[in-house]
């Protein structure tokens, strides 16, 4: 091709037709300026369409992240449920002056247990690593990033701390103090040194109504963050959809 182009250049300079060569050459000039756009053209065009099945890849490793992440929040809220309402049965007992029965040896043997989220990060790492710009629909890469930047990180570090801090300072030591744990069974029991005392110690009712509080907020803000997890899984599947 390029030979074809040269024979015509200088035929039409041998023939001294120099306003026809002008016009060939400005012609020759339009027609590579042409082809390297429409090579530009296929390259952007290849570009975009790795750049769209890479996105539709991760969204779709988002989606079954989030699925397991559900799971898990639904552990964690029942869970901590169960000992909520352990903690409850505690408080009851001791403000209503109630006998002792066998069901608190299980309810003061959770006295300092809670459960901790673990959420699958695994995508959303790989996506920052790619570029969160990958995701091009914004409303969508906003939802994204709240869930994990906010909602996660808020359960993960804020609250599961909190928690943490909370057994460390005050939950341990005063339990350690006031109950004995039945090392021989397989599943947690405690009973406490002196069940009547408890009945007035201010120091562990105070402990247990704070526990209360602490959990209760915690599952506030599970169902929170679980509600924005369901939104987010819709929301890509919309998007999946749509491709």
């Amino acid at each position: 091709m390029i030979k074809f182009f040269r024979n015509i250049r200088q035929n039409l300079i041998m023939e001294n037709k120099t306003g026809k060569y002008l016009k060939y050459a400005i012609g020759e000039i339009v027609l590579v300026v042409f082809g390297i756009l429409i090579a530009l053209q296929i390259n952007n065009w290849n570009e975009n369409r790795k750049l769209k099945l890479q996105e539709v890849s991760i969204l779709k490793d988002l989606q079954t992240d989030l699925k397991a992440s559900l799971l898990e929040f639904n552990r964690n809220i029942d869970e901590n449920k169960k000992i909520l309402n352990y903690i409850r049965t505690i408080a009851k007992y001791l403000e209503e002056d109630l006998p002792y029965e066998n069901v608190l040896d299980s309810a003061f043997g959770k006295i300092t247990a809670w459960s901790s989220p673990y959420f699958t990060f695994t995508a959303y790492e790989t996506l920052k690593n790619k570029g969160l710009d990958l995701i091009q629909n914004i409303e969508l890469k906003k939802s994204i990033v709240n869930l994990y930047e906010f909602e996660f990180a808020y359960l993960v570090k804020d609250y599961d701390q909190s928690e943490w801090a909370l057994a460390q300072s005050i939950t341990y030591p005063i339990s350690n103090k006031y109950i004995r744990r039945d090392i021989s069974s397989n599943i947690p029991l405690s009973r406490p040194n002196n069940y009547e005392a408890l009945k007035s110690n201010n120091e562990f009712i105070n402990m247990v109504h704070m526990i209360i509080k602490f959990r209760e907020s915690g599952i506030i803000f599970s169902n929170r963050g679980k509600e924005k997890l369901l939104s987010l899984i819709d929301e890509i599947e919309k998007e999946l959809n749509s491709r």
